[in-house]
């Protein structure tokens, strides 16, 4: 055994007779005093570090298989992956103004199609006069045109909270994205039970809500370091919609949510178009029936092909 490369990865030499086989291996951990040992075969001959490199990735799906197969197939977070190298290469030779524009772009469409989700009733030409301009078109209700001014503050909160996930930075955001918008309670954990219409699923008693979002903060954090954060954002924001601990504002909160992880890990903003707002609720309904394998894939799906257009 020689040489730590990357990330604790490790090369192996194994004698077997007359020959000396190389092989890439990383040790993981599983659970408490448990640890599982991955590898991948270099070969008879000394690798170069081309190969290395290479192998460095088989190794990753390796890795992701072990963590993530329960979730989504490890070849699904290669393309991911990619994405994110590709997009990473981009920001590096794109102009900061356009990079700015392209930023400015985003936070209006991820507005617009969150709120339109909920039924927010604003054009994305009418939340781009909102947010960019300034102007509230003639005849938008209060409601809708505060929705979308929160949706920028709300995505510049995300951007710039550098610290942990906490009850109350959940409640901060919350706040944030539901504030002028009608609420009796915004930016407070429920104290009262709630119904979502157009579903058969019921919301946790609100005396559990708490306890269950402290439980989701240590699912998060238990797991970081392990799944996939593209999988660990779509899990956070299932779990999270599932609790629904908030009397509105719970699927906005949930995708913001979800963003955040993303940013905090360093891969590609997304958002769930409204038009495939069926296929996202469905997709919910998966998580709710514990059936996480087909909702990760369903979101995956979903989202992939905006990532194609980066």
């Amino acid at each position: 055994m020689w040489t730590i490369l990357y990330n604790m990865a490790y090369i192996d030499r194994i004698k077997s007779g007359n020959k000396t086989f190389y092989y890439l291996g990383k040790t993981i951990r599983m659970g408490p005093n448990k640890w599982k040992k991955i590898r991948v075969k270099l070969g008879t001959k000394k690798p170069t570090k081309k190969l290395i490199s290479k192998k460095l990735k088989e190794l990753k799906l390796e890795e992701y298989n072990v963590y993530n197969l329960d979730y989504i197939n490890a070849n699904k977070l290669e393309i991911i992956d990619d994405f994110k190298e590709t997009y990473e290469n981009y920001l590096k030779r794109t102009p900061k103004t356009i990079i700015e524009k392209e930023e400015s772009d985003f936070i209006i469409r991820f507005t617009y199609n969150s709120n339109a989700i909920e039924g927010n009733k604003l054009t994305l030409r009418e939340t781009y006069f909102i947010i960019k301009e300034k102007q509230i078109p003639s005849g938008a209700p209060p409601k809708d045109y505060n929705e979308a001014i929160n949706g920028r503050e709300a995505y510049n909160f995300i951007k710039n909270y550098k610290s942990k996930l906490t009850i109350t930075f959940i409640e901060k955001l919350q706040y944030i994205l539901t504030k002028n918008t009608g609420l009796l309670y915004p930016g407070v954990i429920r104290f009262f039970p709630v119904n979502i219409e157009g579903t058969d699923f019921r919301p946790p008693n609100e005396m559990k809500v708490k306890k269950l979002l402290k439980k989701m903060i240590k699912f998060y954090y238990d797991n970081k370091n392990k799944i996939h954060p593209f999988v660990l954002a779509c899990l956070i924001h299932a779990q999270f919609v599932e609790i629904h601990p908030f009397e509105d504002g719970n699927g906005r909160t949930g995708r913001a949510l979800m963003n955040w992880i993303l940013m905090e890990a360093e891969y590609p903003k997304i958002f769930i178009p409204v038009k495939s707002r069926q296929q996202y609720y469905q997709a919910i309904d998966f998580h709710n029936d514990k059936k996480y394998k087909k909702y990760c894939n369903q979101i995956f799906d979903i989202v992939v092909s905006q990532l194609k257009d980066k």
